[in-house]
Parts: structure tokens; sequence; C-alpha cells
């Protein structure tokens, strides 16, 4: 399947790599300390299987999403990157520290633009399991929130057919994740209609599945928890109730609140699903649809199609 020319970087994505300095008196996140350091020094070279979680497999990764037009080889490309990322060992926080060192946040969002759903879908959830890293979801908050947006249903049938429930809930997943502690970003995606699309989908209970109502009921959320922009939504015509139904309070009330940081629901996201060339033969494991804040873990399958 062929796929349209990408365009190349613009000046603003290239600041995806740049070096930033720490604000004195900024609280330290977590992982931002362990994502900027380097690599220990091996002792021994790396043998068998341990080959390939090293931070240096990055840069094979990112010259096929570079150059590759192939979309079975760019899904599978940024599946690897996803679960690569997903986990909270050392070896994905290297990951996570050597994708944005080697430029590739921007070659990433770049792929948001394809037309080719089932690689947006690859790429989002990648993104999101970047975004564990506090400097990665700075960047991606900063440079990637537009392009996130824009695959979000508009409610022009024309631009929304080809985006599945899967990339749908991807992108929430990752919106969710860069805005729930960043008053800054939740600005950006009202200031660019993401507001305006989160309730085109929560006002079609009928054409969404219910995972896709629960990610976008609970970024609305999110929105409202940054009490400093109450007034500002108001003044753009929302209120209380636009973001905050009574199944969402409820559900964030207790214990297991997405946004609580001891739930379960802060980790690395199950599986999002299904590609279109999937192996029969594989058995998959089952859907929890409450996952928006676990990374993603993608399950490569073989084309028997």
């Amino acid at each position: 399947m062929p796929v349209a020319n990408r365009c190349v970087l613009g000046e603003n994505l290239g600041c995806f790599g740049g070096s930033k300095k720490k604000k004195d008196g900024q609280p330290v996140q977590k992982e931002t300390t362990a994502s900027r350091t380097t690599t220990s020094p091996r002792t021994e070279p790396v043998r068998g299987m341990e080959l390939l979680w090293q931070p240096e497999v990055v840069q094979s990764y990112l010259k096929l999403l570079q150059t590759c037009s192939n979309p079975e080889t760019l899904e599978a490309a940024a599946g690897a990157l996803q679960n690569l990322a997903a986990c909270y060992w050392q070896p994905s926080i290297e990951i996570r520290a050597a994708v944005r060192k080697e430029k590739g946040l921007p070659i990433l969002v770049e792929l948001l633009r394809m037309e080719v759903d089932r690689v947006v879908c690859a790429v989002a959830t990648a993104l999101r399991n970047l975004a564990i890293d506090q400097r990665n979801k700075e960047l991606i908050g900063k440079y990637a929130m537009r392009d996130l947006i824009q695959k979000l249903p508009s409610g022009n049938n024309q631009h929304d057919q080809g985006t599945s429930d899967d990339t749908i809930a991807a992108v929430l997943a990752t919106l969710n994740e860069v805005i729930k502690k960043n008053a800054e970003f939740s600005r950006s995606l009202l200031d660019a209609g993401g507001v305006d699309r989160l309730m085109n989908i929560t006002r079609q209970r009928q054409k969404y599945t219910p995972r896709v109502l629960k990610f976008a009921g609970q970024v609305l959320f999110t929105m409202w928890q940054h009490q400093e922009l109450r007034d500002v939504y108001k003044k753009h015509g929302w209120k209380e109730q636009d973001f905050v139904t009574k199944t969402v309070a409820a559900r964030n009330s207790g214990p297991n609140s997405p946004n609580n940081a001891n739930s379960t629901l802060n980790r690395p996201m199950a599986s999002q699903g299904s590609t279109r060339y999937e192996d029969r033969t594989i058995q998959r494991a089952n859907m929890n649809s409450n996952n928006i804040g676990r990374p993603t873990i993608y399950q490569p399958v073989s084309n028997n199609n």
C-alpha cells in the first residue's frame, strides 16, 4: 500500500530533542533523573535475548520509521518501540530516554499524519508509553498536541471514517497521560478544539465502543481537575456538567481512580486490540476496558490473510 510522502521536519518538531535546563526549585518528577542519565558501562558483552532491549536498537527502529513506506513494517517498528518503552525496569527507562536523544519523537509525531489507521494506532500508543518519561511528556505535550487532536472525531464523516475506535482510544490515552498533571497542556487541548471533539464522542454513545466513551469521559474529567482553568472553560461556554458525569466522578472517587498514583491504572496499558493481518493461530490476551493509565503492549502478528 503506497504511503503519502512525509514532509521535512520543521524547526518546532526539531525541538523535541533539544536540551532544557531544570529550573531552580522545580520538584524532581518520576523517572526524570533516571531518564537523563547515561547507561552504566558494561562489564561484559551483551549476549542472547538481552540484545533486544539495549538502547542501541532504537536507532534501527527509528531508521525504519523514517525511511520505510510499507505500512506493516511501520506498524511493527512502532509496536517494537511501544513494547520496549512499556515497563518500569531500567532497560525501558533507558529506551525512553534513547528515543528522545536520537530525535525519535518528531519522527513518531510525523507518522500521526498518515492515513493508514493501524500505523497511527501503533504510533499513538508508543507515544503514550514514551510519555512515562517526564521530559518526553513535556515535549509531546508541547509539540504533538494538535496532531493528536486531529485524530479525534470531528463530526465530519469524511474526516472520521478512516479512524478506528482502537486508534481513538490510543490517542485519548496519550492525551490523558500528557495533561493529567499539567494545566498548560490542558489549556492547549482546549485552545486546539479538543473539547469540542471530546464532546462529539461523549454525545454519540451509540456510535462508539464503551471503551472509547470511557476514555473520552476520563480526559474531560482530568481537564476539570485543573481548578485554575475552570473559569477559562466557562468563558468558552462549557460548564462542569460537560466535564464531569456522575459515572466518571464515581469511578474517580475511590482508591482505584485512574488518576490515583497508587492505582494499577497508572501502569502501562494493556493491548489495544487486533491488527488487520492477525495470525489466527496465536491466541490473544483478553481485552481490559479499564486501561487508560497503563502502557500499551503491542502484540506482533504475521500476515496469513
